[in-house]
């Protein structure tokens, strides 16, 4: 078992079920999942030869592309951050349209990051009295370098799902179909 983890957390994520998971996954050379959200599966399986994360959320898409291409400048975006309430609403509150696309990744990652729940809609900043924050800036580099290795070696698509489908499907393509919305639609489509 790769012991990678998401980066970010994320609600329904499958980090703690993977290993009950993987044993049902057929032989592969194209790994797919039209509906990654925080990637668990991918980020703590095995390398597949070829591997294609998509979603439909811009943000997350986006902080992935980033994470890919221009590590660096996404965590120097956190030089002289702190894990505070007033940044994250601060954050919060901010216009995306008026952030670069780095800028926008790092305001992605430090809101799902400390959003109680890894929830993506109605977020509120998650505090505990037995652990430290989830984001620890002082490692950030440190745990992001092993995400951005195998993201770069990984087709990033901002598709509908469908779509994505279609595109990579293969007798040799496995698909890890894990919507939240929708599974009956999604369901009758895949076996149809």
């Amino acid at each position: 078992m790769n012991q990678n983890y998401p980066i970010i957390p994320w609600i329904g994520g499958k980090r703690r079920l993977a290993k009950y998971i993987w044993p049902f996954f057929p032989e592969h050379t194209c790994y797919v999942e039209p509906f990654c959200g925080a990637a668990a599966l991918y980020f703590m399986k095995k390398q597949t030869h070829v591997e294609v994360l998509n979603d439909i959320n811009s943000d997350l898409v986006n902080m992935y592309r980033v994470i890919k291409h221009h590590l660096d400048e996404f965590t120097k975006q956190f030089r002289w951050a702190l894990t505070s309430r007033e940044m994250y609403k601060w954050l919060q509150i901010t216009p995306t349209e008026t952030l670069t696309d780095i800028q926008r990744a790092a305001r992605f990652y430090y809101l799902q990051k400390l959003a109680f729940g890894g929830k993506v809609a109605n977020q509120n900043f998650g505090t505990a009295t037995t652990t430290a924050p989830r984001l620890n800036l002082l490692r950030l580099e440190e745990e992001l370098s092993q995400a951005h290795l195998r993201l770069s070696q990984t087709y990033i698509e901002h598709l509908a799902w469908h779509d994505c489908v279609r595109k990579y499907d293969r007798e040799y393509t496995l698909f890890y179909c894990d919507p939240l919305t929708g599974v009956r639609k999604v369901m009758a489509w895949i076996l149809s």
